[in-house]
């Protein structure tokens, strides 16, 4: 890889007109391989809909995160490009009452948690000295679980699925040049994930799965916005 991308920098330093620099401070080398790790948070809303009885409820979801990151980048004078794709454990989850299965035994919770995901994201950005501000797209994948609770019994989780869901990002991210090859990062990033058919399946509750009960169709909406603060090394 580094191979790679020392001939990738070659390639690029052999177009003087595009290497020629705007006359700012000399930055770091943003050309090469990195790699690193990241910490931060999310927040965003879950739109929930039975298919069979409409609108059920919705509710904002937050949650801490962290993992770590990998990407390659190309520079031409003031300019770089390159990709990076990153994975994150992550704990973004809310719940809201149903607002419609309200006559059981016990009030029913909705609930759901995205607890990992990745992007995969091309980004284009500019040098000012040791600073790099960039943009970022591309596509985003996610592990969620939802769960339906209560209704039969206080705290019951009678119903639940995993699935994984996909979508695109896109953000914004300043890059900070450290010591040597070393540089810290802070990114926004907003993930739209969109509306997934998820079919609930019974889990504890023999109530649940009466003869003709089958799994509980849900159609859940879901975007976010995530912070994340980071270092990485270049190699």
């Amino acid at each position: 890889m580094r191979s790679l991308a020392a001939v990738a920098c070659l390639l690029v330093a052999s177009f003087p007109v595009l290497a020629q620099g705007s006359g700012a401070p000399a930055g770091p080398d943003w050309c090469g391989v990195s790699a690193g790790m990241h910490i931060g948070g999310g927040w965003g809303s879950s739109t929930w809909t039975d298919a069979n009885f409409g609108d059920v409820g919705s509710h904002s979801a937050s949650g801490a995160l962290g993992g770590l990151q990998v990407g390659f980048d190309s520079q031409a004078g003031d300019w770089v490009w390159g990709a990076r794709a990153d994975l994150s454990l992550a704990g973004i989850g809310g719940s809201h009452q149903d607002a419609v299965f309200t006559f059981g035994p016990a009030p029913q919770t909705d609930r759901g948690k995205i607890d990992l995901f990745g992007t995969i994201t091309a980004r284009l950005g500019h040098a000012w000295g040791p600073a790099l501000v960039s943009v970022r797209a591309g596509a985003v994948w996610a592990h969620a679980r939802y769960s339906l609770e209560g209704y039969y019994a206080p705290g019951l989780e009678f119903s639940a699925t995993g699935t994984t869901r996909w979508g695109w990002t896109a953000g914004l991210g300043l890059e900070y040049g450290l010591a040597g090859p070393w540089a810290a990062f802070l990114e926004y990033d907003y993930l739209a994930l969109g509306t997934k058919r998820v079919d609930m399946s019974c889990t504890t509750a023999s109530a649940c799965a009466l003869p003709g009960n089958g799994p509980v169709p849900l159609d859940v909406r879901e975007n976010f916005n995530v912070v994340k603060v980071g270092i990485g090394y270049r190699f």
